[in-house]
């Protein structure tokens, strides 16, 4: 059933009006209602349930942006995410190192598939061959600049319902500590490789061009392999440091 607002009682002006319809968004978020990771209702569908105008509606999201329950997307719209999502870790990925740079990172999703893991990758994952992961390919720009061409695996057994999260809105680390399988730790391999004609135009430089290809495993607490990358870089863009 709505929850309407009387405009008009005592005591209801804009502040109190989005307070109260904040307050009934986080409770929906903590019941589950609307889980970590799923779009929230528009404007309208909101101002329409609690009888308010978008103004207010957009004040109450306001509230909940500043608390780190929602995150909005321009051009997508208003997703529910975690104020445990905003803490910085040791271990980012693409999105976390271009924003510790100040720079803006945006994801294209170039594909997303189910496959069986095979003899290579059941090893890597300690699964069965039969078992399913899910691939996701991608294409990361910083400042609208395509800088690289990343394809990530992950069992479908550790992430029932993957398939359903934006992963062009939240990372694929966020959406692992969504999961509880935060990861802690990485193995990297570097090489080079010659780019294809079409991975070349897809990072806007000559087909036959090098590129730096980082091969690599993430760890969760438990040691468990939850993700197998391999990401091919510009190398008129890229770099790559180790520290011991």
């Amino acid at each position: 059933m709505a929850e309407r607002v009387d405009a008009h009682r005592p005591g209801t002006g804009i502040s109190s009006l989005s307070g109260f319809i904040s307050d009934k968004l986080v409770e929906r978020i903590e019941r589950g209602e609307y889980p970590e990771g799923s779009a929230m209702p528009s404007e309208h569908d909101l101002a329409r349930e609690f009888g308010a105008t978008r103004f207010v509606v957009r004040a109450a999201l306001d509230d909940l942006a500043v608390m780190g329950r929602i995150r909005r997307v321009q051009g997508k719209g208003t997703y529910v995410t975690s104020r445990r999502f905003e803490e910085v870790g040791e271990v980012g990925g693409f999105r976390e190192s271009a924003r510790t740079s100040n720079r803006a990172a945006s994801v294209r999703v170039l594909s997303r598939s189910r496959r069986l893991a095979g003899p290579y990758f059941s090893r890597i994952f300690s699964i069965d061959e039969a078992d399913v992961l899910y691939s996701i390919r991608r294409l990361n720009s910083v400042d609208g600049e395509p800088l690289s061409i990343e394809r990530a695996l992950v069992p479908l057994a550790l992430f029932e319902g993957i398939e359903e999260v934006d992963v062009s809105v939240f990372s694929l680390y966020e959406t692992y500590k969504m999961y509880g399988r935060e990861v802690v730790t990485t193995g990297e391999r570097l090489d080079i490789e010659t780019l294809s004609a079409h991975d070349a135009a897809l990072l806007q430089v000559e087909p036959g061009e090098p590129a730096l290809s980082l091969a690599c495993l993430s760890f969760d607490a438990t040691g468990c392999v939850v993700e197998y990358s391999n990401s091919l870089c510009r190398a008129d863009r890229g770099s790559y440091s180790y520290e011991y």
